[in-house]
């Protein structure tokens, strides 16, 4: 299944943006940057992972960068559309299970969707 190439933030310009321009919300084991899309937008939310060596090793962040994209993909509805989001993994998320991370990721969602509606 996975993530459509639609979705994804690729290049890094992309990165930048959302990360200057969105809102930051810790959440615990990752930050989640997200900018809003634009008013009347019907384009599915996009995501792109940053997983830094100080995560761990490359099995340790290709395994985190996995299940971001996961639970990305499996919430990605309850996300404003056409929102663009950046998830910053922390070297911590390895004491969370799946559950733990998709529940931190909800409650990300419901404050990004909450303060798209305040603008």
């Amino acid at each position: 299944m996975g993530i459509p190439a639609s979705q994804r933030l690729r290049k890094q310009s992309d990165f930048q943006q959302v990360r200057s321009l969105g809102h930051r919300n810790h959440c615990g084991p990752f930050v989640v940057q997200c900018e809003p899309g634009p008013e009347g937008s019907d384009s599915p939310p996009s995501l792109g992972v940053i997983a830094s060596r100080r995560v761990g090793n490359a099995v340790r962040r290709n395994r985190g960068k996995r299940l971001v994209r996961e639970v990305f993909r499996r919430n990605a509805g309850k996300l404003p559309p056409g929102s663009r989001c950046v998830v910053v993994l922390r070297s911590g998320f390895t004491h969370f299970d799946f559950a733990a991370l998709e529940d931190q990721f909800r409650v990300a969602c419901a404050k990004i969707t909450k303060s798209a509606s305040r603008q």
